[in-house]
């Protein structure tokens, strides 16, 4: 395991799954992940734990100089922007990412080397009760993508679904990751009693190699143009080989 150095309040605290190199962190690269997560064949056994982030954790990455990298906040308004919303689309509908939403990209590109066929894969999103209570309200929603866009963002649209015109900016990147059943791979807490989680599951089959990325993006689903502000998440990846109890 080539294991980079966190914190080992985070460690413990998080629950980080044995191998997930949650630590490794390319504040540049393609379209600035905010953490690359990678996960070992050990990572998908029953008991493993899941590789879980929040907003304000900081750990350390290499080659930062001593400063440490903290994952951020994102928007109340950052899944649902109407300002996001291409000419020529309905107003009412639910188009587009805004340009604060956060994105993450999961590594499952040993498994396959490792003897794994599929995995099912859970991704959420939920309310994180950090130090500002102004801003623990989030209304979480989030899209998981096949792919790693390694080319960069070109447009401060971002859209989840109903791609045309403009050309959807993550080419590189695949929708519909999970379709099995009911089970899509976008989800938002807007439409829930409780407005505190969204999750996506499904089975995820491996391709080998460069081919078993995910990428996820996380905002918040407010709808609302007039209370936009940041907003504190936690983000839960856990990897399995047998589906989950639902």
């Amino acid at each position: 395991m080539t294991y980079r150095k966190l914190l080992t309040s985070m460690t413990v605290a998080a629950g980080i799954a044995g191998n997930a190199l949650a630590g490794d962190i390319y504040p540049s690269y393609g379209i600035q992940y905010a953490a690359k997560l990678v996960f070992d064949k050990k990572d998908t056994k029953t008991g493993a734990a899941a590789a879980s982030l929040h907003s304000g954790q900081t750990f350390n990455t290499p080659n930062d100089d001593g400063n440490a990298t903290m994952i951020p906040q994102t928007k109340s308004m950052a899944y649902c922007d109407p300002a996001v919303t291409p000419a020529g689309y309905e107003t009412n509908g639910c188009y587009g990412w805004g340009m604060n939403a956060n994105w993450y990209l999961i590594d499952l590109s040993k498994l396959k080397g490792q003897g794994l066929g599929a995995v099912w894969v859970t991704v959420s999103v939920a309310r994180y009760a950090g130090s500002d209570p102004a801003n623990n309200d989030i209304i979480p929603a989030l899209t998981v993508y096949r792919g790693n866009q390694t080319l960069g963002p070109h447009m401060h649209w971002y859209p989840s679904e109903l791609q045309g015109m403009p050309e959807f900016w993550g080419w590189l990147l695949q929708r519909d990751t999970f379709i099995k059943g009911d089970l899509f791979s976008y989800d938002s807490a807007y439409a829930t009693t409780s407005q505190d989680l969204a999750s996506v599951m499904g089975k995820f089959k491996l391709k080998g190699a460069t081919q078993d990325y995910l990428t996820v993006a996380v905002g918040g689903d407010a709808k609302d143009p007039n209370t936009k502000h940041s907003v504190n998440y936690q983000l839960t990846v856990d990897v399995k080989q047998k589906q989950p109890a639902q």
